[in-house]
């Protein structure tokens, strides 16, 4: 613990919100940090982190970081809905915690912002979201822990559950469509329109299994599950049937001397594939969650 708490004091000490040390590519790069999904990340796990050790250290850096962000009237800084980027959502999650916790009104606003690009997505015929609008007609893993927990959430909490529903159908149409019945695996994009040079054009599926796009998944049914209200025992305990499924299937595939996966799940030991990190560690995040919460 002493080694997790001096990494996450280097993070803070070193961290604003114009230079984030996690997202340091951008600022290399000469651009301006925006509101973004790796920040929503790390906020999150900070805010976790504060309602684990009640050091408010924690929350007073979430509190600053995401304020910076986000103004009086709700609006977003360097957000714009109607980009309908899903991506964009993930930081949206935060807002619920800060929110309870500091009882800002300008952070409950906020929600109502992050809510009005789901309320005019895009959709693909199964009804699913857009993944983008600059990436049309397509969904991807990522997108469903991007946007699915906060637009449940939101549903649950400030909606009477009008949509819930819907968010659960989105995870299921990514069941029947995008998993591979022999293997267990889900691939990692789909195309309704069966357009993109990537896709089967008769299935409209991309050709791999990418590990970091199942983390995802596994991530985006864990934190979805999590804020499911009462009334949705019946779907929660389906969610949580695909999600062991999605498990089970990994677990052939992980690497006995050290216990991660590859890239390319499937394709262990062909060069130029290898065993990936950030995909792994996300694994482990879920499992571990899962067992936290005994799914």
């Amino acid at each position: 613990m002493k080694i997790l708490d001096r990494y996450i004091d280097q993070l803070i000490e070193q961290s604003t919100p114009e230079s984030p040390v996690w997202n340091i590519e951008k600022i290399r790069e000469g651009s301006n940090s925006t509101w973004n999904y790796i920040d929503g990340c790390m906020i999150k796990a900070i805010i976790e982190l504060f309602l684990i050790t009640r050091n408010h250290r924690y929350l007073d850096f979430a509190d600053a970081f995401t304020g910076r962000f986000v103004r009086e009237d709700g609006s977003i800084e360097s957000y714009d809905p109607k980009e309908y980027n899903l991506d964009n959502v993930n930081a949206g999650k935060t807002l619920f915690d800060l929110y309870e916790l500091t009882g800002k009104e300008k952070y409950r606003r906020a929600m109502d912002t992050v809510y009005s690009q789901l309320k005019e997505q895009p959709r693909t015929s199964t009804g699913n979201f857009w993944h983008k609008k600059i990436y049309p007609h397509q969904i991807w893993l990522d997108g469903l822990y991007m946007a699915q927990p906060f637009y449940m959430q939101y549903e649950a909490e400030y909606n009477g559950c009008k949509n819930c529903e819907d968010s659960y159908q989105q995870f299921l149409q990514v069941y029947g469509r995008m998993r591979d019945p022999l293997n267990g695996l889900y691939y990692h994009a789909y195309d309704d329109s069966r357009q993109m040079f990537w896709c089967d054009k008769v299935t409209g599926l991309s050709e791999n299994f990418w590990l970091r796009a199942m983390g995802w998944y596994a991530m985006a049914l864990i934190d979805t599950m999590e804020v499911m209200p009462e009334s949705m025992a019946c779907q929660k305990a389906r969610l949580n049937a695909i999600y062991k499924e999605l498990i089970d299937a990994m677990l052939p595939y992980q690497d006995q001397a050290t216990g991660m996966w590859y890239q390319v799940v499937n394709r262990g030991g062909i060069a130029p594939n290898y065993l990936e990190e950030s995909g792994s560690a996300i694994f482990a995040y879920a499992i571990m969650k899962s067992v936290r919460l005994h799914y």
